[in-house]
């Protein structure tokens, strides 16, 4: 499955126009210049690259939630983990602007189990506790794997596959 596909509907207007090969040879650009990783991979490749790198990482969303205060508020986050502190999940932060083009304005919680692909900058951050981090009471401080969605067309989500 490609991470950068197109629907039927717009593949054909696009061929109609006589776009179609422009919008095809945009995409195998933009999947150059996104290499795909999983999560897993992605997490991995922070450590080396802790200021960030480019990719486009697919992953079914085992948490989602609104942003209620702060810098996030209105923010729409994915995680592939059901514990966004966990050192494996893959947080992705859905800027609102992004999450009204990606019709993200419903409950968000609609979308765990979905299988979404995002593409942008993936970076390790670091968190600051107060009174001790959840994993380890004595630290002050852990990381987490992070992306942004600042324009519509980095992510794509889609229904699961049926079995």
């Amino acid at each position: 499955m490609s991470a950068f596909r197109i629907s039927q509907r717009v593949a054909l207007a696009l061929l109609g126009l006589g776009l179609l090969p422009a919008a095809q040879a945009l995409a195998q650009d933009k999947a150059a210049e996104y290499p795909v990783h999983t999560p897993e991979e992605a997490i991995a490749l922070t450590a080396q690259n802790p200021t960030g790198f480019k990719a486009s990482v697919s992953f079914v969303v085992r948490k989602a939630d609104v942003g209620k205060k702060g810098k996030g508020r209105d923010h729409v986050f994915l995680d592939s983990m059901e514990d966004y502190r966990d050192p494996h999940s893959l947080n992705v932060n859905v800027f609102p602007h992004s999450a009204e083009r990606l019709h993200l304005n419903g409950n968000p919680k609609d979308l765990v189990g979905k299988s979404v692909t995002v593409s942008g900058l993936v970076r390790r951050v670091r968190i600051r506790c107060q009174n001790g981090c959840p994993q380890d009471a004595g630290a002050s401080h852990y990381y987490q794997t992070q992306m942004y969605v600042r324009e519509g067309d980095d992510a794509q989500i889609e229904e699961p596959s049926e079995k």
